[in-house]
């Protein structure tokens, strides 16, 4: 077998840099990076190397459900010269221990397609660049080592190896994998759950003194600040050894591909055996370098799983969901011109709508139903995407779905009285019980008003929506305003900020008096740093941690937690409204300037704590945190509104 590392073809300087200040068990532990490969996989752990929750992992792969897999844990390295034996591995055991490798460890830098550890022995210096093959669960670990004495080393590679469903931990027990050795550089692993084939360019692989033997009583301090399980058993089965000559340098590779069955594997292989160059982008630093950054962050989340085009709601854990899907599409796919992956999202979620709407989410490939705001949002976005590619481009997309656009609504009116929406529960905030909500209210209006104009564009005379309009215009204002800011849901004075998304609708039954009132409220109780908060910090419900076991952690969910993605909203309302774009912009600056800096490196996290410091909280990398905050900045504070915007007001 021949093997070819696929070779960059533009400079790929690193936007992101930590040097050995950042690199101590205190502070790396908090700092996590991500790289994805397209179809839903990952390799992803903290700076240190060092995993920190279950979902961490060099290689994760995706099959095309989307479920995930842990296959290849770790790499761990050592440097063996003479006698002497120096791991540049870290790991924190049951005990809390910490192996001290990290102390070798002196910069660590990632750009958009890789990130690289810099280690310096005594008698090496070590690098290691971790890059991810796109299109397939693959991935390439590129060493540089340099030999500082006067005699031969030998450079040890030793695998960690899973087969285990993210959400799952291993113990030790019987060998996981029947281990097969093809040649001196190539071996596999056959498991009950996949098929990991390893294979190098230059280093040669043996079963380890160590097979069929474990590390035990791994500890993932996340996953325990979480209350998950959190300790687990990692098969150490086989290692790559490479000699090193007295002074001199070389350079090697490893890759791992990790599939459900032997025959993906090869096909994989196949692929990957007839190289193909990697795209780098040039980062630098400041705001421009950010948005960069996020931009590339962003395109993580499309990906393509089981043929179709899709969005990841977020990393580690997440799969598909609906309304996180159409909320994000604009920041990830119209703002930078990828409207033929917004149109396949969007065929992809309608040919599986059913009479009650877009699925919410889908389970096991399965699409699950059950929420109310879903559709609602898909009919926004599609008429945002209008406003970007023109009605002749959008019209086939809308002519071929709007029979089924038109039933959505019809179940909608189902569930009308006098004009507004009254439904069980259902809404983003799917911890908590929220009747006939706001924001379900405003885009019920919203896709009124849009749906009307689509009827003019496919050409259908006979479909109206004046007399629903017309009814809640009479009703919201009364049902909804209470003298100061707008109800959470029928008879609920709560103060949270879906009142805020009613406001930044293109089409708003409330008045622009009431609409500054509203935002000037949302500013004084909700807004932090890093979002929106979900409930006013003096209602006794208020949870100002999102910490602890999972129904702790569900009780401040949204009570309380903040939200980065309702900045997208909140913006969009202020623009709306002609407020201050020097004011707007400083308000995006703590998480494009500061944040991306400090959880997952060059994204935005799921949530934060709503009492400051505001500790950035679930998942590290989230599509609508990622998407509206970009799509906010781009047409709200920077003015670039949508080329067709002008045709439709």
């Amino acid at each position: 077998m021949v093997f070819t590392v696929p070779k960059r073809t533009r400079p790929d300087l690193p936007f992101a840099r930590f040097v050995e200040q950042d690199l101590t068990p205190e502070k790396g532990r908090e700092l996590e990076w991500l790289l994805t490969n397209g179809i839903g996989g990952y390799s992803s752990t903290t700076i240190l190397g060092l995993n920190t929750r279950k979902y961490h992992g060099l290689l994760v792969s995706s099959d095309d459900d989307l479920s995930r897999y842990v296959y290849l844990q770790k790499l761990e390295e050592e440097v063996v010269s003479g006698s002497n034996v120096r791991p540049l591995s870290v790991n924190e055991y049951e005990d809390r221990s910490v192996s001290d490798g990290w102390r070798e460890l002196t910069a660590f830098e990632q750009n958009y397609e890789s990130v690289t550890f810099h280690y310096n022995t005594w008698s090496a210096d070590v690098s290691k660049t971790v890059s991810m093959v796109q299109g397939k669960n693959a991935v390439v670990v590129s060493y540089h080592v340099r030999n500082k004495m006067r005699e031969s080393i030998k450079f040890n590679v030793n695998l960690l190896v899973n087969s285990r469903n993210i959400y799952e931990l291993s113990k030790a027990g019987k060998s996981l994998y029947e281990l097969k050795i093809f040649s001196p550089k190539i071996l596999s692993l056959k498991s009950a759950k996949g098929y990991l084939t390893v294979y190098s360019d230059k280093a040669s692989c043996s079963v380890s003194p160590l097979n069929a033997k474990w590390m035990k009583n791994v500890f993932y301090s996340t996953d325990y600040e979480r209350g998950d399980d959190c300790v687990e058993d990692i098969h150490y089965p086989a290692s790559f050894s490479i000699n090193i000559p007295a002074a001199e340098s070389d350079d090697f590779s490893i890759v791992a591909l990790g599939y459900g069955t032997e025959e993906k594997a090869a096909e994989a292989i196949k692929d990957i055996q007839k190289g193909g160059a990697e795209n780098g982008r040039i980062m630098g630093n400041g705001l421009a370098s950010s948005i960069l950054k996020l931009l590339a962050s962003g395109d993580s989340f499309v990906v393509k799983a089981g043929g179709v085009e899709t969005v990841i709601a977020g990393y580690h854990w997440f799969g598909e969901w609906g309304r996180d899907a159409m909320i994000s599409l604009p920041g990830i796919t119209f703002i930078n011109g990828r409207f033929d992956k917004a149109e396949a999202v969007f065929s992809h979620f309608l040919d599986n709508a059913g009479p009650n709407g877009l699925p919410n989410r889908f389970i096991d490939g399965k699409p699950q139903y059950g929420d109310y705001d879903s559709s609602l949002w898909m009919i926004d976005r599609l008429y945002q995407y209008m406003k970007y590619v023109g009605p002749e481009k959008a019209l086939p997309l809308l002519s071929r779905n709007w029979p089924k656009l038109k039933e959505m609504m019809k179940t909608y009116e189902g569930m009308e009285m006098d004009g507004l929406i009254m439904h069980k529960s259902g809404t983003w905030m799917d911890t908590l019980q929220r009747d006939s909500a706001v924001e379900v209210q405003a885009l019920w209006y919203n896709a009124l008003k849009i749906m009307q104009s689509f009827s003019e564009i496919v050409g259908d005379k006979r479909f109206s929506t004046e007399d629903l309009c017309k009814k809640f215009e009479s009703s919201f204002h009364d049902r909804y305003w209470n003298g100061k800011y707008l109800k959470d849901c029928l008879g609920d004075n709560s103060i949270r900020p879906n009142q805020v998304i009613a406001v930044s609708l293109d089409h708003s039954a409330l008045d622009a008096s009431d609409s500054r009132k509203v935002l000037e409220f949302v500013r004084e109780e909700l807004l932090t740093p890093y979002g929106l908060r979900t409930l006013s910090t003096k209602d006794d419900r208020y949870k100002g941690q999102y910490k602890g076991n999972f129904a702790e952690r569900e009780s401040a969910y949204h009570n309380g937690t903040v939200w980065p993605w309702l900045l997208g909203p909140y913006l969009k309302a202020c623009a709306k409204y002609d407020s201050d774009k020097g004011v707007m912009q400083k308000i995006l600056e703590p998480l494009f300037e500061k944040h991306i800096n400090e959880a997952g490196i060059g994204t935005i996290s799921e949530i934060f704590d709503g009492d400051p410091p505001h500790r950035p909280r679930g998942c590290i990398s989230q599509a609508w945190s990622v998407a509206e905050p970009l799509r906010a900045y781009y047409e709200d504070v920077m003015g670039k509104k949508p080329p067709y915007s002008t045709l439709f007001h």
